[in-house]
């Protein structure tokens, strides 16, 4: 339903009390410069609270502006509640921390203890940043320098602090630890760990502060369904997982509130997290462990007639040979394809047969010394944690067509190749049916699901509803308060082919010669944002030519090229900046004022075109009657294009033009234009580029 709650209302001492600290002259007006009280975000934040005292569960489209996140967390830190706030990613999380939660804290005179816990991934790891041996190339020898050099000052060890080492370094696997390498208390530097610290300060403090990807991956490790089955309640469930001191499991204490920001992006995380992979990488890995250490410490106990490298060979070697085999079948090199379109794979499930003959021979040669050496028994129980889901992957290479998987829900089995590595990879289809019950197992908490873009269709959630299984929720969508028809315009170019008609590349180069005017009048302050990396190095380097022929001096930013966190810093610093991203750019990032001015966004969202997963959802939903187009693959689009958009204008002093390259946004042009148009802010539209910079250059006459 669309929020609105009636004056003449009777609300409890304690909803009360949260409305009033969002009056004009309430306490929350001292909380930031120009605090302005809107009454979405008062109708949101009472909802919040009428939610925390029911143990309701909610569901809030709070669009850009509203305040969303002053609204729920004011409520949340006023109940005295043990409160779990997750977020989409570490940006906003690391905001939350950092700045909201504080501003909050103080000006309601509060003094909850707040932690913030990222994945053992986001950590460095003091013992692996001191034992590495060869680095894959010189940059990542330069960039252990720079991480060294941080872990001598760093409290936190958080690894998004660093700066000058991209996030795609091939430095970061060997200077953070994994849940399978991880010594645990064991460690050398178990008094000194990261990882450690942060877990023990979030266990204790009354709010924590996550992302999606722990919340879910925490609650994966307690999925299986016999376990959920069992449990009566959250306790029971995490009491069944007590966490071993180097495990991931347990991670999470019982909440009384949970609340999802940006929650829109739960459905697609979450399946990765309810589904099981396995990958050549992981095998090699740990075999590449176990000989570090056999051939450190236990050279002179190899097996007779062998070695221990000969040993740790046999089961890489397998393990080539099945990806090889792979090949053979059909795998090509950057490509998903799912099982069952293989013709045969009988000669990749014999080698990856012979791998678990060879890994299981490694481990009995390992048992002799397993009470001699902490990390010789961790990589051997990690490589022994592997072989059951070798064995059954094992099964369904020799039988595709029959291949079973592990939920209740059907599963689909599919193959990513990349470089010289396999992940072989069941995801379900569905993960309502779970998540809904890990919701029921904590029956008595609030549940609050927030975003800018939840709805579709000018309030439509249902289709985020059915993805999570949230029957009885309340619902609530609360407009921007933002005055999009005078700030902000929506330019469709009318010389862009259409993307399916033309190659990737030429597509690109037509947005980019359409776009550059526009770029130029506001000399840079552009987010330049693609739906695939190729689109975005393509992007780039047109960009770097345009600014060479036109004598700029504007600068260019690509995404991986830096941080995330440090890429979007240079651009809020440097003037004329243009940043080229992909997806994970769309969302997650406030820049207010004239800095960012232009946000261009080459096509429609859609996913794309022969990935597995969607394919076999789409099959799913058709085989139920139902049309997956319509029903799943247009909704997901339209609330990535909203998020999209949405990094325009982020104040009520900002102004902004929207470039969409994809012509199919115009009503008319098919059956679903209209949604996308329909489900942005009312920009002013127009397809003719004088408009555009008339706009630009005469405000008072915008209308």
């Amino acid at each position: 339903m669309r929020g609105q709650h009636s004056d003449s209302e009777q609300l409890s001492p304690f909803v009360e009390a949260v409305k009033r600290q969002f009056a004009p002259n309430g306490t929350l007006s001292r909380a930031t410069d120009g605090f302005v009280s809107r009454p979405g975000q008062v109708a949101f934040a009472q909802s919040v609270a009428q939610a925390i005292e029911q143990a309701d569960t909610l569901v809030v489209e709070a669009g850009t502006g509203t305040g969303k996140t002053f609204a729920y967390l004011t409520p949340a830190l006023m109940s005295d509640c043990k409160v779990i706030v997750s977020t989409a990613g570490k940006a906003l999380q690391d905001q939350l921390f950092e700045k909201d939660i504080p501003a909050v804290k103080r000006v309601l005179m509060n003094n909850a203890d707040v932690a913030l816990l990222k994945g053992r991934s986001n950590y460095l790891c003091r013992y692996r940043m001191e034992n590495v041996q060869t680095l894959p190339s010189p940059s990542a020898v330069q960039d252990l320098a720079v991480i060294k050099l941080f872990a001598q000052t760093t409290r936190t060890g958080d690894r998004t602090a660093v700066k000058g080492v991209a996030e795609n370094s091939p430095v970061w696997p060997y200077v953070t630890s994994t849940n399978e390498n991880c010594l645990g208390g064991k460690c050398p530097y178990a008094g000194e760990c990261f990882v450690t610290r942060a877990r023990n300060r979030a266990r204790s403090a009354k709010v924590i502060v996550v992302n999606h990807h722990l919340f879910l991956s925490a609650m994966a490790c307690q999925a299986d369904d016999e376990t959920i089955a069992a449990a009566e309640s959250m306790d029971d469930l995490m009491g069944q997982m007590l966490p071993a001191p180097d495990s991931d499991e347990g991670l999470l204490p019982r909440a009384d509130v949970v609340i999802f920001d940006e929650a829109h992006k739960i459905p697609e995380i979450a399946l990765n997290f309810f589904g099981e992979e396995l990958s050549t990488f992981s095998i090699k890995t740990v075999v590449k462990e176990l000989q570090a250490v056999l051939l450190a410490h236990f050279q002179p106990y190899a097996p007779k007639d062998s070695s221990w490298a000969k040993e740790c060979d046999a089961v890489v070697y397998a393990v080539q040979d099945a990806v090889l085999a792979m090949d053979e079948a059909g795998l090509a090199e950057d490509t998903n394809l799912n099982l069952k379109d293989f013709v045969d794979l009988a000669k990749a499930a014999e080698a990856l047969e012979c791998a678990c003959g060879a890994l299981t021979h490694l481990i009995e040669l390992c048992e002799p010394f397993l009470a001699a050496s902490e990390e010789i028994e961790k990589h051997a129980s990690t490589a022994a944690g592997l072989l059951p889901l070798m064995n059954d992957w094992v099964l369904r290479l020799k039988a595709p067509q029959q291949a079973k998987g592990s939920h209740a829900t059907p599963s689909v089995f599919w193959l990513e190749r990349r470089k010289a590595e396999v992940r072989l990879i069941e995801t379900p289809l569905s993960i309502a049916d779970k998540f809904a019950r890990l919701r029921s197992a904590n029956s008595d908490a609030a549940w609050i699901f927030t975003s800018a873009t939840i709805a579709t269709d000018q309030g439509n959630f249902s289709h985020f509803l059915g993805e999570l299984g949230l029957t009885g929720a309340a619902t609530h969508a609360w407009a921007s308060p933002f005055s999009y028809q005078h700030q902000a315009m929506l330019y469709v170019p009318q010389n862009m082919p259409n993307p399916r008609s033309v190659d990737r590349d030429a597509f690109i180069a037509a947005l980019v010669h359409e776009s550059w005017p526009v770029i130029d009048l506001l000399a840079g302050r552009t987010f330049f944002l693609c739906t695939s990396y190729r689109a975005m190095e393509h992007a780039a380097e047109v960009l770097r030519q345009y600014i060479v022929d036109n004598d700029r001096d504007y600068k260019v930013l690509v995404q991986n090229e830096d941080s995330r966190q440090h890429l979007i810093d240079t651009f809020r610093k440097k003037p004329n900046t243009i940043l080229v991203a992909t997806m994970s750019f769309w969302e997650g990032i406030d820049i207010k004022g004239e800095k960012l001015s232009l946000v261009v966004i080459d096509k429609l969202p859609f996913a794309a075109q022969g990935d597995p997963v969607l394919t076999a959802r789409c099959k799913w939903i058709e085989a139920q009657g139902k049309n997956p187009f319509v029903e799943h693959q247009v909704p997901t689009a339209v609330i990535a294009l909203k998020q999209g958009a949405g990094r325009l204008i982020r104040s009520e002093y900002d102004r902004g033009i929207l470039i969409v390259g994809d012509s199919r946004i115009i009503p008319g042009a098919n059956s679903y234009g209209r949604r996308f148009l329909m489900s942005l802010p009312p920009f002013v539209r127009t397809r003719k580029l004088e408009r555009v910079l008339d706009f630009w250059r005469y405000p008072d006459k915008s209308s």
